[in-house]
């Protein structure tokens, strides 16, 4: 018998991509509008890990956003 691992869950309410130098460097999965609000807000706290990205995608299914530290939203769906 086979036993899977993480199938099935609920679906994530979006996945963040964050980039450095234009190459995906890691992923977050937010489960809730809250979660991604609490990781965006890390991107855009001077001193945090995740405020030395340079770019963040965020993916809706078929669409998402980009911010970047300089124009903080980019482009959207």
């Amino acid at each position: 018998m086979m036993n899977l691992l993480g199938f099935d869950g609920a679906a994530p309410y979006s996945i963040i991509n964050w980039q450095l130098d234009g190459e995906k460097q890691s992923k977050t999965v937010c489960y809730s509008g809250e979660e991604e609000k609490l990781s965006l807000e890390r991107f855009h706290t001077d001193g945090d890990f995740y405020s030395t990205y340079d770019k963040v995608v965020v993916n809706y299914g078929g669409n998402s956003i980009e911010y970047d530290h300089v124009n903080q939203l980019r482009r959207g769906p």
